[in-house]
């Protein structure tokens, strides 16, 4: 058959790479990819096949580099604490004990309000909350963080217990803050409904109502946050090693 009665092939897409081609894939890429899309949204709806799509090629081929979806979520944990520990080891030396634990607060608070799959995992799922699931020879960063914090809190004075239920509540608060913020829960944001809101009952018919609902429609995430954190610190001052 002549060059000219042969069937050209259809234009489209390219043709996608076989199963561990590491030319245009490799575990690294993957990672960064599904990373940057859990900065949005739920590690749950980060899927290999909309991974795929996005490396042109089978999801197989990712299945090759990564394993299964918990392996995808472990690494996507574990660069998570990979940055937040390098946040909380670029503070400042600060011989104040409270200022080293505010800061350490504010940068888990930031750092999982700045990931929204991360702060949701780690809210809704038991498994790689902290610990990983890691490679062989590949650091576990959630282990590495939490080393830091429980150091960070033997140093500034506190037995195990109470360091223990300290780190708990400080975890806490700096979880709730961040997905209230990250998913526009803080009553300021809805100012505007609820003064609306405010305005449709009759004076006098909803006294709770009408004490409260103005003044707590300019509650702020970052307000609230930062008095909590006074008021837990404060509560825990008298607690502190004499020795120490």
């Amino acid at each position: 058959m002549s060059d000219e009665t042969q069937i050209k092939r259809r234009p489209g897409r390219p043709k996608r790479r076989s199963l561990g081609d590491d030319a245009l894939v490799d575990r690294e890429k993957i990672i960064d990819l599904a990373y940057a899309q859990a900065r949005t949204q739920s590690i749950d709806q980060v899927s290999f096949v909309q991974l795929a799509k996005e490396f042109n090629v089978k999801p197989g081929a990712l299945h090759y580099h990564i394993g299964t979806k918990d392996d995808l979520a472990s690494a996507i944990l574990n660069r998570f604490y990979a940055g937040l520990l390098r946040r909380l080891e670029d503070a400042p030396d600060d011989p104040d004990w409270r200022r080293r634990l505010s800061h350490f607060a504010h940068t888990l608070m930031n750092s999982q309000r700045d990931h929204r799959g991360a702060a949701e995992h780690i809210l809704t799922h038991a498994k790689f909350r902290v610990f990983q699931k890691v490679q062989p020879g590949e650091t576990d960063n959630g282990a590495a963080y939490l080393n830091h914090a429980f150091a960070l809190i033997r140093d500034a004075g506190f037995d195990a217990q109470t360091g223990a239920l300290l780190y708990h509540i400080l975890a806490l608060l700096s979880l709730s803050s961040a997905t209230s913020a990250s998913s526009r829960l803080e009553p300021s944001a809805h100012e505007d409904f609820l003064l609306r809101k405010a305005d449709t009952f009759a004076p006098g018919s909803m006294p709770g109502l009408e004490f409260g609902l103005r003044a707590f429609s300019r509650v702020r995430t970052d307000d609230a946050f930062q008095q909590s954190l006074d008021a837990i610190l404060d509560h825990f001052a008298p607690l502190r090693c004499l020795q120490t």
